[in-house]
């Protein structure tokens, strides 16, 4: 059995009564938060100051006690998460500091070799290498700024882990009164207007077992399929109820929204309510209107299919699109499907809907072939703080929009939901093993071979590699690779490490190679090319200009 929190959405009109309960625990958030950062701590005298000051019932604040503590930790855990992006982009950043620092100081050789010779320096190598100089002190002061940019955002991070500090209603809409025109605001009596609407812009409301689902907020299924709720307001709201009764020698006072309408699980909600199950309600204020969201529990059956006897799934996720790959029991593709999941430049809604899409096309493909998901267990943060790095900008401004662990979570959301096994693999090498077992063998793109890799190693199937190595390269091409010497007592994927360092030295040649292609001249010729007898390279056809350097085999 498998349990998952399930929100409902619903949106109401507004009511006086909830803009001052929103207004009311609001102001006692921020009371209390005020009061632990002094430094006293949550004990009973402290309670029964809150209780005379705010009029509020010790069940009402034991619950806006536990939503102030789950608002630090998820700012410690954000700034947690963020100091891990951070480490890696600053041990990225000094792997390229040193890198450059190497080739400046093979360049002041080069200069150094070129005035030190009896005949005279070349004059045209010297001011080569002058500018090449030249130009590796400019980026390399640089890349040194960013890093002292990095590593004041690392004490940054640490501080807020040490002391996390709240704004409630946010710091953009604070820091917007200081800049009043350009913001529209026409004075700051307007701004202030919007600052205390946002706020006391929300209230939440706990759900209880022991009280029939909600102690405050009791909800009840009509025969029309619409529900009712009925709120219970504090002792200082009294005069804002609709009617008051008395329950325990206690005057109870209480408003009812009805007729309110769920578009997506009210039978889930009918059925929760008839149980008695506990049910939180989060008040949102939308504008002219109110948005209600309602938390419960539901339990999910166990995974119907988790062995391999039917095959697998293999996933792979990409910067648009999620590929995944029907594998047979013997590891042999059956079928491909590329699912669109296009994120960049949507909005925060827009890119969590889409993932959850992709997601759930997953696990209906894999519910119509009974066989369990594999998937990538994927380090995010390292992977987008080394994104610049190894691919460049303009690939890593594409995936910074990408929702990484979202898809993660919705995926295992959407295999919970369908009872489908998610099998979680280590990623190491997949794309390449793809790209050289399998893409030009079945006739597969670059990501569905990944994706066939990846099926094959949830299943435990052989990584071996080929006699004749061969990357397939985003332009199509194919480059024949020398085959790395197997050695038995280390593990396959040693080789597969040596292979990628020859693939990433065919990719940059490639580039270098393209480079001076462009800048060539017209009259020069273009000639085909063939294997290398110094690095094993060979193309399988393709066009580059000749050179004078040492040919390595690469189609331009």
């Amino acid at each position: 059995m498998a349990t998952l929190v399930q929100t409902l959405h619903a949106r109401i009109d507004a009511h006086p009564a909830l803009a001052a309960m929103a207004d009311l625990n609001s102001r006692a958030e921020r009371k209390l938060h005020a009061e632990l950062e002094k430094g006293r701590k949550w004990t009973g005298d402290l309670a029964v100051s809150f209780y005379e000051r705010f009029g509020i019932s010790a069940k009402n604040l034991e619950h806006i006690h536990r939503a102030l503590k789950g608002k630090i930790s998820a700012v410690v855990e954000g700034a947690r998460a963020r100091l891990e992006t951070v480490d890696a982009k600053i041990g990225s950043k000094k792997a390229t500091i040193a890198k450059a620092d190497r080739k400046l100081a093979k360049a002041r050789k080069a200069i150094t070799r070129e005035l030190g010779k009896k005949r005279g320096p070349d004059e045209a190598k010297l001011n080569e290498a002058r500018k090449d100089q030249k130009k590796l002190k400019a980026a390399l002061h640089q890349h040194r700024r960013r890093l002292a940019i990095l590593e004041h955002q690392r004490s940054e991070t640490l501080r807020q882990i040490d002391h996390p500090t709240l704004c409630f209603g946010s710091r953009e809409l604070f820091n917007a009164q200081h800049h009043l025109e350009e913001n529209r605001y026409p004075d700051h009596a307007a701004w202030l207007r919007e600052w205390q609407t946002v706020r006391s812009s929300q209230f939440f409301v706990e759900g209880d077992a022991r009280e029939g689902g909600n102690q405050f907020v009791k909800a009840s299924a009509r025969e029309d399929g619409l529900f009712d709720l009925e709120i219970r307001l504090p002792k200082a709201l009294a005069h804002l109820a609709e009617r008051t009764s008395r329950s325990g020698g206690k005057d109870i006072a209480s408003i009812t929204l009805r007729g309110v309408t769920f578009p997506y699980g009210a039978d889930v909600l009918r059925q929760a309510v008839e149980d008695g199950r506990p049910l939180s309600f989060r008040f949102l204020r939308d504008g002219s209107s109110w948005r209600l969201f309602v938390m419960l529990a539901r339990e999910f059956g166990a995974a119907s299919v988790r062995g391999f006897r039917n095959g697998s799934l293999g996933v792979d996720l990409n910067a648009d699109h999620v590929a995944a790959t029907l594998v047979s029991p013997d590891g042999n593709p059956l079928h491909s499907w590329r699912i669109p999941l296009v994120t960049q430049g949507k909005t925060c809604e827009q890119r969590l809907d889409a993932v959850r899409q992709a997601a759930a096309a997953v696990a209906r493909i894999a519910v119509d072939f009974q066989v369990p998901v594999v998937a990538e267990h994927l380090d995010f943060a390292k992977k987008k703080a080394e994104l610049e790095s190894c691919k460049g900008r303009r690939y890593a401004r594409m995936l910074s929009s990408f929702a990484y662990s979202q898809f993660n979570k919705a995926l295992e959301r959407a295999c919970i939901r369908r009872s489908v096994h998610l099998v979680r693999v280590n990623p190491a090498y997949t794309s390449l093993i793809g790209s050289v077992k399998f893409a030009r063998r079945y006739g597969l793109s670059v990501h569905a071979a990944a994706a066939l890799s990846i099926a094959r190693r949830g299943m435990g199937m052989s990584e071996g590699l080929p006699q004749t190595p061969e990357v397939t390269l985003g332009s199509g091409e194919h480059v024949t690779l020398e085959r790395p010497a197997r050695n038995a007592r280390r593990h396959v994927w040693s080789s597969w490490r040596e292979l990628a360092r020859g693939r990433n030295a065919v990719l940059a040649e490639r580039a270098r190679t393209r480079s001076n292609a462009r800048s060539r001249h017209p009259s020069q010729p273009l000639h085909r090319v063939g294997r290398d007898a110094g690095t094993g390279l060979a193309p399988s056809g393709g066009w580059r200009w000749k050179s004078s350097r040492a040919d390595v085999g690469l189609a331009a």
